[in-house]
This record gives C-alpha cells, structure tokens and sequence, in this order.
C-alpha cells in the first residue's frame, strides 16, 4: 500500500521546497470565495497564485484540474479567472469538465441548479498522459463508421460527468467531494507510478483516490481539518478483480 504524504502548511510557503517542473498532474480544489459559510472561503481568491503555482510545478504536458463553481452575481471568481488564466500563464484550458450532481437546488424563478465546474489545465499545448476513460456503459453499436470503429464496447466518458454522486451524509469536510471524481482524473491524466498534488487537500479525497489506485500523493492542507483514514483504504488490485472497463490508450477517432 502507498500511503499519501501530509503536510500541514501554507501550500505557497511549502511549495518553495519542491522543484520546478516535477509535477505530472495537480488536483486543486481552492475556496470558491464566499459560498460556504465557513472562514477559509473568505476573502481574496487564491485562483491566480495557484494558477502561479501550477505552472511551475507541472512537468511540461502535465495537467492540472481545479475547481470552481459559476459564483454569484458580481462574483464569478471562477469564471473571470478562466477568463485570463491562458493570457497570463503557459497553461492551456484543455476541456471545462461539469459535474452533473443528484441533488437540486433552486427558486420559483429559475432553473433547478446541479452543477459544479472543472477546469482541465494542460502545460502546453496537448497532455503528455491521456488513457481514455470509459463508462460502464456498453455503447450497443460497433463505431462511427467501418473507417472509424469503436475501440471499445463501452462508452467514452464526455466532459459531462453524471455517474458521480455526490455525498449526501457522513461528510468530514464541508467541500468534500467523493473520491471517485479524483480517481477518474489520475486514471487519465497520470501514469502507474507518478506522483500526484493536491495543494488544498481538505479531507483528503484524493489522497483515497490515489491509496486506491496505488499512486503516491502529497497533500497539502494549511488547516487542521480532520482527513480520511488512509490506512483503512484499500487498494483496487487487492479488493476486487473488476470487469469495469479500464481506460483506453488515445485513438484517432475524433467523432467516437
């Protein structure tokens, strides 16, 4: 079992300590600003430093996903950060991944709200890692066309995720997110072996994400907020022989 690395600290005080370029992929989930009732959403963004921060720690073609959500009026931090982030930095927003959640939210006055954005940040022009990752739903035809057939019996995950749901009770972090969203992002986005970040790592879901998938992490949590049991994860390898389908490598089929 590989057990996550903790680090209790500052992540732009600790990242001084870390090298340039040493990062294959980060997963950040910064404070969204004055959504949560809580202390640490409070105050100015942290969404340019990071964006700082991951450009120099990514390898070159490494990837990077971070979070945020559409804000409220006069507050779209996440948006106006998108908005600049490929002007001012070498990171190329690569796809914007939406996390279509279970359980809605809403007024008399607009639409039921279940949403929660990704931004997919490249270090260059296209990532250097990208198995293709698969549904555990089979597609029920053989491809596009005879020039162009289907590399796999199941479907291709869109940058639409549906098959997540969120944590309903039980949370230990008020932000948490369910470790499976973390598990798809290191299934495509990194390599067996390969370190993985989380420079704002809460509760430590990707660390879960990473013991089960047997990736070393480092996560890196200023607070002295409560984290999963990591030792009490289980390994994928070792608690199931799973016929869920596995990522693909690339293929060339832009249309499947």
């Amino acid at each position: 079992m590989i057990l996550p690395t903790v680090v209790r600290a500052d992540v732009f005080e600790y990242a001084k300590t870390l090298a340039d370029a040493s990062i294959p992929l980060i997963i950040a989930d910064p404070p969204y600003v004055d959504i949560l009732p809580e202390k640490w959403d409070r105050g100015a963004s942290q969404y340019d430093k990071l964006a700082a921060l991951i450009e120099r720690l990514l390898v070159p073609g490494g990837t990077a996903y971070v979070w945020g959500g559409i804000g409220k009026p006069c507050n779209r931090v996440f948006f106006d950060w998108l908005s600049r982030v490929e002007r001012e930095t070498a990171l190329h927003i690569h796809t914007l991944i939406t996390w279509s959640k279970k359980r809605a939210y809403g007024t008399a006055h607009n639409f039921l709200f279940t949403r929660e954005e990704c931004a997919m940040l490249v270090k260059g022009d296209r990532p250097r890692t990208f198995n293709i990752p698969l549904l555990d739903v089979k597609r029920g035809y053989a491809g596009y066309s005879e020039k162009y057939p289907a590399k796999s019996e199941y479907l291709r995950r869109t940058n639409v995720w549906t098959d997540v749901t969120e944590i309903f009770k039980g949370k230990i972090h008020p932000a948490e997110k369910p470790a499976r969203l973390a598990e798809i992002m290191i299934e495509t986005s990194s390599r067996s072996g390969e370190l993985v970040l989380d420079p704002m790592a809460g509760s430590g879901s990707t660390g879960v994400a990473a013991v089960r998938l047997e990736r070393p992490c480092l996560l890196i949590e200023q607070s002295d907020c409560v984290m999963h049991d990591f030792a009490a994860v289980e390994p994928r390898s070792s608690t199931e022989a799973t016929s869920d389908p596995q990522p693909q490598p690339e293929e060339v089929d832009p249309l499947s």
